[in-house]
């Protein structure tokens, strides 16, 4: 009995030490498995999240710069952003993403899967303070709902914002709603 309440105490410290390791997300964020259940990422539940994409899901490569990534121009692809960056995504330029903004692209193969929601690739932003990674414009990017965080000059990092950095007048984010209105 000792010894499971020992491990008992050790478990919920190990949470509670990550809860508070994790108000600066400029590390790498690994889930920490407690009895059984997960402890959420910071995404959990995005899709009560503002809708960038609405009911017009973005395809096709309407930047220019999709290519074969993302799916290519076949795939369908759903955006979202949590409350922090809301504000300024709904803004007008310039763009200037808070620290914390999330962003959570969706990408489906095809209209088909998309149609069925069937499928997808998570790809996540997440603005860092100012400075933590001036390589990536400060955003730190996860490939996968399980992902780790990337930024500075890491493989991800790099390969993300070699494309992003074309975005870099609207901080880095392909997609507002006020481009999203140029498509309509």
């Amino acid at each position: 009995m000792r010894n499971k309440l020992l491990a008992l105490v050790v478990i919920i410290g190990i949470g509670v030490f990550s809860l508070l390791s994790f108000k600066n997300i400029d590390t790498e964020y690994t889930p920490i498995k407690v009895e059984n259940s997960m402890i959420g990422n910071p995404w959990d539940g995005y899709t009560d999240w503002y809708k960038i994409t609405k009911d017009a899901p973005n395809t096709g490569d309407p930047t220019g710069f999709i290519e074969k990534r993302h799916n290519g121009q076949k795939a369908y692809r759903e955006i979202y952003i949590n409350d922090i960056g809301k504000v300024v995504n709904l803004g007008p330029a310039p763009y200037k993403y808070p620290e914390g903004t999330i962003v959570v692209k969706e990408t489906y193969k095809n209209k088909e899967v998309w149609e069925k929601k069937g499928k997808n690739i998570l790809t996540i932003m997440i603005k860092q303070a100012d400075g933590t990674s001036p390589e990536t414009g400060d955003w730190g990017y996860i490939m996968g709902a399980k992902g780790k965080l990337s930024t500075g000059t890491s493989k991800w990092a790099k390969f993300c914002s070699g494309c992003h950095v074309y975005a870099a007048s609207k901080d880095y984010v392909f997609m507002s709603s006020d481009f999203m209105k140029t498509l309509e």
